[in-house]
């Protein structure tokens, strides 16, 4: 039973709408933001979307090296095998929906050619799955209902409330994805295609924080609470008594982490812009735990270069204030105490 054709019984409560409030402040800051980076906007999109596609990649549990997703994602390395070659289609259809949003819609088969473009090297495409009708014939065939149904008429009641300004729009599209979840409309792949519809809807709601914070990745590290206030939401929801109002409150509380996120990512920018970025990077290991990580440094510093990082990593390191603890994928560094530089 849709939580959009019952949306009229949600209430929203105090809390949700200063959450709100502050998303639309935030929201009324993109052109400020979009200013401060400049013409590197265009190269700020296309590495988040890279963090992107590796965060969601890892969500699906793709079995692929962390080296490989890597070359494939940023170096755009021809995939060599079927999960690779999802990986490479992730990464596209990403980039598509961030920079061209317009190009798909959030109809039944908009999302149905997003998950087959992912897919586009299966035998086995994705279809519309099939459900009970809720009147019974005498003919076995008229008793089944194509969930493309199902999902055209929920959209068509978001347009009517979207027009007649009836409905908050973030909060109705979240409703939304709650029945596009439940509601499994195809054959293979519901979860992707439920979690590229949630991507698709945020950026719908010009909510422009994932431009610059990966998206995915606040869902892959926060993925244990993201799925339980799914389940909660659609625990009933067969019945038409979804308790949708946690999985809203936590996905508002994403939203608010993803742009005070952006707001240090733009802050850090403007200070990279007006330093050496070599020393800024020292600086910021200066700071930083006894051990840490390049991908720390990268969380810090997301648009500055990898060879930026590692020369700011081999001159400390030569100047023995660090050292390389371990190799690959564990690679981490750990600071030398100022009296054992020439141990």
């Amino acid at each position: 039973m849709s939580c959009i054709k019952n949306i009229k019984r949600f209430l929203i409560p105090n809390d949700v709408i200063v959450t709100l409030g502050q998303i639309y402040r935030y929201i009324g800051n993109s052109k400020q933001y979009a200013d401060e980076v400049g013409s590197d906007r265009e190269r700020v999109i296309e590495q988040t979307v890279e963090r992107d596609a590796y965060f969601l990649g890892a969500l699906l549990k793709l079995d692929i090296s962390d080296a490989r997703s890597r070359l494939i994602i940023t170096k755009d390395s021809n995939p060599r095998n079927r999960e690779e070659t999802t990986l490479y289609n992730l990464k596209d259809i990403l980039m598509t929906l961030q920079k061209r949003p317009n190009q798909f819609g959030i109809q039944s088969n908009d999302i149905l050619n997003i998950t087959n473009l992912v897919f586009s090297h299966a035998t086995t495409p994705v279809r519309f799955d099939y459900t009970s009708a809720d009147k019974k014939s005498v003919l076995q065939s008229q008793n089944m209902k194509s969930k493309r149904l199902i999902i055209d008429e929920i959209t068509e009641e978001i347009d009517r409330l979207l027009q007649g300004n009836s409905f908050e729009k973030i909060t109705l599209y979240l409703h939304y994805f709650i029945d596009f979840y439940n509601i499994k409309p195809f054959t293979l792949h519901n979860e992707l295609a439920s979690l590229l519809l949630l991507y698709l809807l945020i950026i719908k709601t010009d909510i422009e924080a994932f431009q610059y914070v990966s998206f995915f990745q606040l869902i892959s590290e926060d993925y244990h609470n993201f799925q339980t206030e799914l389940m909660n939401a659609s625990f009933n929801w067969q019945e038409g008594y979804s308790q949708s109002l946690g999985f809203i409150r936590y996905m508002m509380k994403l939203i608010i982490k993803g742009y005070v996120k952006t707001e240090e990512i733009i802050k850090n920018y403007k200070f990279d812009q007006n330093l050496n970025k070599t020393e800024n990077i020292e600086r910021t290991i200066g700071n930083m735990a006894e051990v840490f990580t390049k991908e720390e440094i990268r969380n810090i510093h997301p648009y500055v270069s990898e060879s930026t990082i590692n020369r700011a990593l081999i001159n400390l390191r030569d100047s023995g204030y660090i050292k390389p603890v371990g190799k690959g994928r564990s690679a981490k560094w750990m600071k030398i105490p100022r009296g054992y530089q020439n141990d």
